[in-house]
């Protein structure tokens, strides 16, 4: 296919899957592309109807600071849309009630906005803008089942599937210039490249036991919390449950408790459930339970563990093909990486478009720089969860896990080294920062009690 070049644009870029990922992958595709075909295998319905592939979506999500400013900067006024529909914005360090493995964190002012929000309300208002898009086309209820590759194995050409509700379950074949995987944890990309004679990525993983058990509270308007965003954080061997409750609605809750698998109770046991719940170190979210009402069955899901596809390191990879968000990185969400990596990659997909002249070698720069983006995240998710493991880390992960403790120790005690804390959690800054000579002898100077505040009721 040749350029477009009546409109300086490139023809047809296929994205396959329409979740947060892909929807911000065909946000920036858009701008240079006369087409953009939109795959989903999930029929989707109108408003914010939750879907069967995104289980995790019944389930407590963030989208930290930087990430927001992504979205925002791709969607301009999509924050005061959201909030509009109940999903308050706030300062990170005064809504945020959380018990860290040793102590509460402080509740201090740290200058930095963030939203709460629920992932379907925020998929659906991102969709709605999507569709808007002249040159986008959404493809729902399509199963793709293979990816189509030139002679030579080069370059990607197409992608194959079907209708979900095609009888006949007719082939079909959708050509393209360029073809993003944005599928999330389902991506089947490493099966399409051994079938086509490609090697597999290499595959890290550092998994975790925890599942969630989460349900929507209704709160009485006189029983208002003065927090918006509750969290309990595990820190494996040291803190093995945990949880957290989200604002996402006028007097709505979404409280969350994580814990290994066989040490959650049944989901139909409410009692059970509310006992789990006072267990843990932070209260707030026996308080909801106490006090609001039931409005959805409990969910439980697995919280799915830490994967790494190295894309970025195969010597044959085709060309025109790129990975976006969990199916090139997934990390274990209870950390809240996930969305604002996903968000700096389609930014950064956005930056490499913009100065290419054609589509040819795109895919090979943005793999090697999305992995970069992708690394201190990793660290610091993997550092954290290494602990369910008795496999040995690497030197850089042990050092990272160490050096976290450490940090965790001594936040509750110090508001000044939290704001700087606060601004690596939302990758606002890097962990870097906290090894300059002034944060680091913070770091090292003997510890105070970690009490830090107790929560605000």
């Amino acid at each position: 296919m040749e350029q477009d070049r009546d409109r300086g644009r490139w023809q047809h870029a296929v994205v396959i899957g329409a979740g947060f990922t892909g929807l911000l992958a065909a946000r920036v595709l858009a701008r240079r592309f006369a087409r953009v075909t939109l795959l989903e295998r999930d029929r989707l319905a109108p408003g914010t109807t939750h879907r069967s592939g995104l289980p995790q979506g019944r389930h407590p999500h963030g989208l930290l600071a930087r990430g927001a400013a992504v979205v925002e900067e791709l969607f301009p006024g999509i924050r005061a849309e959201l909030a509009g529909r109940g999903a308050p914005v706030f300062d990170f360090g005064e809504g945020f009630a959380t018990r860290l493995p040793h102590a509460w964190a402080p509740r201090t002012a740290v200058g930095i906005e963030v939203q709460s929000l629920d992932l379907t309300a925020l998929e659906s208002a991102l969709r709605g803008r999507v569709r808007a898009e002249p040159a986008v086309r959404v493809r729902d209820g399509f199963v793709v089942e293979g990816l189509q590759l030139s002679a030579d194995r080069r370059r990607a050409v197409a992608v194959t599937g079907r209708d979900r509700d095609d009888p006949d379950h007719t082939a079909v074949r959708i050509e393209a210039d360029v073809i993003v995987d944005a599928a999330g944890r389902a991506s089947r990309l490493p099966g399409w490249l051994a079938a086509a004679g490609l090697p597999r990525p290499e595959q890290r993983r550092v998994a975790s036991p925890l599942v969630y058990s989460s349900r929507m509270y209704e709160l009485p308007e006189d029983a208002a919390p003065g927090w918006l965003v509750s969290f309990e954080m595990t820190f494996p061997p040291l803190v093995r449950r945990g949880g957290a409750a989200v604002t996402v609605g006028p007097g709505h809750r979404l409280v969350s408790v994580i814990a290994p698998a066989g040490e959650l109770p049944p989901p139909r046991d409410e009692t059970a459930l509310r006992e789990f719940a006072g267990s843990l170190h932070n209260p707030l979210f026996a308080q909801v339970m106490a006090q609001g009402r039931p409005v959805t069955p409990v969910y439980r899901c697995p919280v799915g563990g830490n994967r790494w596809f190295r894309y970025d390191r195969l010597r044959r990879f085709p060309d025109r093909l790129l990975v976006l968000g969990d199916a090139f990185c997934a990390y274990n969400p209870v950390y809240g990486q996930g969305l604002t990596v996903a968000a700096l990659q389609a930014e950064l997909l956005g930056r490499l478009l913009a100065r290419a002249g054609e589509p040819a070698g795109v895919a090979a720069r943005f793999q090697r720089r999305a992995a970069r983006i992708a690394l201190f995240p990793w660290l610091t998710a993997t550092a954290a969860d290494q602990g369910w493991t008795t496999s040995r880390p690497g030197p850089l992960v042990n050092w990272a896990r160490r050096f976290l403790g450490r940090v965790l120790l001594r936040v509750p005690g110090d508001p000044e080294l939290y704001t700087h804390f606060a601004r690596v959690q939302n990758m606002l800054a890097s962990p870097l920062v906290l090894l300059r000579p002034s944060l680091l002898h913070r770091l090292l100077r003997p510890a105070r009690s970690p009490q830090g505040d107790g929560p605000a009721q």
